[in-house]
């Protein structure tokens, strides 16, 4: 399993620029330039609904082609959420009256920073952004963003001016500004003496960063007011445009199958005889998958990707999402060459991996809901079993949403959301097609007072659930 399996974790590196500087004279007309940026920008609102809540849910989308592809932040539709619960997906256009038009998810970039939606028709009054003209972020220069206030901002243009007061090198490359309101993400960002297009706000995070300067190791929160500013610059998302999806599309990640992977603190270092600071350990190797096949072993202390180290950073907690990064600028199918410590760091081998294709993940596959006994179910996931600790081919359905007040709610033995249900009335479970036919032929019968479902704990336990249908 690579990493962190199925969450985006952000852990930041920093150098941070102490400068003096006078700012730079403005060369730029921003109430001219904010304007024309502001017809590429529309408001992406869609509903989060399933059986028990609903809420809207709305953001900042930028047009990015003429065929009407925009663009929006990765999280601004969550992929950890079912895409069976994102309802209503629609913009609203300037120029327009703020009319709103439907529109379809294409898919999302392969390290799901920014997602792609599409009109079902012209968007007229809105702009293509020009990404004709951009720039290099520099440090202390002065930039400034244009966004879109919300709905209860009248959906009116702003503008947030500020300066570069640190590059971060992340598992993405940011800027990182004195605060200046940029409280919308996918906003562009200019070079204010340029006019140049320098990169895009990203969203807020609630982590800590770390900060490397003069001083030494420190953590600071992203959401001090020094650091609340945060932009991806142009250099590391410009590919973004190089090959724009105007048809939905799947992007999947590369797998290596490794789980536990961490850091190496400076002492372990030492008692290994391990010089470098860049290196992750291998906590344990997923059978049957790529690091496996390739021989890969726990333990293993991975120090470079094809002959180059996969960090520039000393912190230990920030190698496993570096590597990750790492990994993530190829395919899958791609060949790559670790080099390899093992036997405490006595041994030295170069070992080649066939980087595998990711799992699905659950949001990914859809729901059914079974209004009688209350209960959403989808088919299961490399992750239900692995959290388990349970083979791979292990049979059943997975409970992903019990309803409020229904018979699977109530009762002194309920369902659950996260229970995995194995059989039905003492018949066995294989798969969701399986599971519906049998849900159905139980539920035909006249006299049905009660079902009884053998379920599999999150922590492997096994238990009885008994649903009272005469509730």
């Amino acid at each position: 399993m690579q990493t962190r399996p199925f969450v985006n974790t952000l852990l930041i590196a920093a150098a941070l620029a102490t400068f003096t500087a006078t700012p730079a004279r403005a060369q730029v007309d921003i109430d001219a330039k904010a304007q024309e940026v502001a017809k590429s920008l529309v408001i992406v609102e869609y509903t989060l609904r399933n059986e028990n809540v609903a809420r809207e849910e709305s953001g900042q989308g930028i047009l990015i082609h003429a065929d009407g592809v925009i663009l929006i932040s990765g999280s601004l539709i969550n992929e950890s959420i079912p895409r069976d619960y994102i309802k209503d997906i629609k913009v609203r256009l300037p120029q327009k009256n703020f009319a709103s038009i439907p529109v379809k998810f294409l898919g999302r970039t392969q390290d799901r920073v920014f997602a792609f939606l599409k009109a079902d028709k012209p968007l007229d009054g809105v702009a293509v952004l020009d990404t004709s003209h951009t720039a290099d972020t520099k440090l202390g220069r002065d930039v400034f963003s244009v966004g879109r206030l919300s709905k209860s901002g009248g959906y009116e243009p702003y503008v947030g001016v500020s300066a570069n007061k640190a590059l971060i090198t992340v598992t993405h490359k940011l800027a990182g500004t004195g605060s200046f309101g940029l409280t919308r993400a996918n906003s562009p960002v200019y070079d204010r003496q340029s006019g140049e297009l320098i990169g895009f706000t990203y969203p807020p995070q609630p982590e800590a960063m770390i900060l490397r300067d003069s001083t030494g190791i420190r953590p600071v929160e992203i959401t001090d007011a020094d650091q609340s500013g945060i932009y991806i610059v142009w250099d590391d998302m410009k590919d973004v445009f190089k090959d724009i999806p105007t048809k939905p599309f799947e992007s999947r990640r590369p797998w290596i199958g490794i789980d536990g992977m961490t850091g190496l603190e400076e002492e372990v270092r030492t008692h290994f005889g391990i010089a470098q600071p860049v290196a992750v350990q291998i906590g344990s190797v997923i059978p049957n998958e790529a690091a496996d096949k390739a021989g890969l072993k726990t333990g293993d202390v991975i120090t470079s990707i094809d002959g180059t180290p996969f960090s520039t950073s000393p912190v230990p907690d920030l190698m496993v999402t570096h590597f990750s990064r790492a990994l993530e600028k190829h395919q899958p199918g791609d060949e790559i060459k670790l080099a390899v410590l093992r036997d405490r760091g006595q041994t030295k081998v170069e070992i080649k991996v066939k980087l595998g294709t990711s799992p699905k993940t659950a949001p990914e596959l859809p729901l059914t809901f079974s209004p009688k006994i209350g209960i959403s179910t989808r088919d299961l996931v490399f992750a239900d079993a692995y959290a388990r600790k349970l083979p791979q081919d292990t049979k059943g359905v997975m409970v992903v949403l019990v309803k409020q007040g229904t018979p699977a709610s109530l009762g002194s033995t309920p369902l659950r959301a996260g229970v995995l249900i194995t059989k039905i009335n003492d018949q066995p479970v294989d798969d969701q097609k399986q599971f519906l036919q049998l849900l159905k032929k139980e539920e035909e019968k006249p006299d049905l007072k009660e079902l009884v479902f053998v379920v599999t704990l999150p922590n492997a336990e096994t238990q009885v659930c008994r649903v009272d249908l005469t509730k």
